[in-house]
């Protein structure tokens, strides 16, 4: 981690104006308004300032590296970056090695600045605190309760991340070798293969999910561990070593370390990624889990209503529309005390 400062030379008015910046972390990076202007490739007087005073100091090119790689890993659906800009961002990397300092000149103040769109949406990204964290080998994607979202992980392969969820892996993988994350929590996996068709390896609790290109579903919870296999075929190793490989179609429910293969809805198990909550005669206890899980919330049910059974598809991505729902059936009663969520029959 860098904590220099340094200084860069700018020309404002004929005025030579000394700038400093003091760069200790990649989220300030980030938010560097001539990095984003030179990330996205705008060709502002912004993107060409921070080019010339990254030749100049050479000692920040790793923190520079990392705040790319954070940036790759991130989804934008409203203007997306292109892996043509990431990459070129890369060349402009390495381009900004010691170098003489030219004249630098500021553009007016009518210049294009399309790019400031691009970069308020990474900031806000950054501020919503759905960001990869973690030390010098390790990086973490993190959701929210309430959240889900969407990652590009190095190699091309896509991940969703349900709410209360966490991803960790390596900073940088081996081409030739395992490409290896953690999960606890709840992902849906689209695995890319690759050239070398090297394994990609998903570890989850005790057990172990071995791909090279596929879709799958993987559930990673304190007492809780499923697979459902969308596409492609993988292998699952379990605790004792034994190997069990899963055809599309196929949930596999790991039972006291065993697992027991059965034929689950796709569509109830799916229905997260659609921002969906799918009930199909399922005990009230067993949805109260479900809420508390997915919103951090502490669910109290009444005893008269612990066994009943409710079926219908509630939106997961606003606790209190979901609420209001199950309220709407007339058969609950809904009190909210902060934290705590009372559920109780009618008086």
């Amino acid at each position: 981690m860098i904590v220099t400062k340094d200084k860069e030379p700018t020309l404002i008015n004929n005025k030579t104006i000394v700038v400093t910046r003091n760069f200790s972390s990649f989220e300030e990076v980030i938010a560097d308004e001539g990095f984003l202007a030179w990330y996205l490739g705008s060709g502002s007087a912004p993107a060409t300032n921070w080019q010339e005073w990254l030749s100049q100091n050479p000692q920040y090119l790793p923190l520079v590296e990392e705040s790319i790689l954070h940036l790759k890993a991130l989804h934008i659906k409203d203007k997306p970056v292109s892996s043509q800009q990431t990459e070129d961002a890369h060349k402009r990397l390495m381009a900004s090695l010691p170098a003489a300092a030219p004249v630098i000149k500021m553009g007016s103040k009518n210049r294009n600045r399309w790019w400031l769109s691009a970069a308020a949406a990474i900031i806000l990204i950054i501020g919503g605190a759905i960001l990869w964290k973690g030390s010098d080998n390790e990086l973490k994607l993190n959701t929210a309760y309430g959240q889900v979202s969407e990652y590009k992980l190095p190699d091309g392969s896509e991940v969703m991340l349900n709410a209360n969820s966490n991803l960790s892996m390596k900073k940088t993988w081996d081409v030739t070798g395992d490409r290896e994350v953690w999960i606890e929590g709840e992902a849906f996996f689209h695995v890319k293969k690759t050239t070398t068709k090297n394994r990609f390896i998903v570890h989850a609790g005790e057990l172990d999910i071995i791909v090279t290109g596929t879709q799958f579903n993987v559930v990673s919870r304190k007492g809780e561990n499923n697979v459902l296999l969308k596409e492609g075929s993988i292998t699952l190793k379990m605790p004792d070593g034994k190997l069990v490989k899963m055809v599309p179609g196929e949930y596999v429910r790991i039972d006291n370390k065993l697992p027991r293969i059965e034929v689950a809805p796709e569509e109830k198990v799916l229905a997260w990624t659609q921002a969906k909550l799918v009930f199909e005669n399922t005990p009230m206890t067993e949805a109260a889990k479900i809420i508390s899980i997915h919103y951090g919330v502490k669910v109290v049910l009444d005893k008269s209503i612990e066994e009943k059974k409710i079926s219908g598809i509630l939106p997961n991505d606003n606790l209190e529309v979901l609420l209001k729902a199950l309220e709407a059936t007339l058969d609950f009663q809904i009190t909210r005390k902060g934290k705590e969520i009372v559920i109780s029959i009618p008086k």
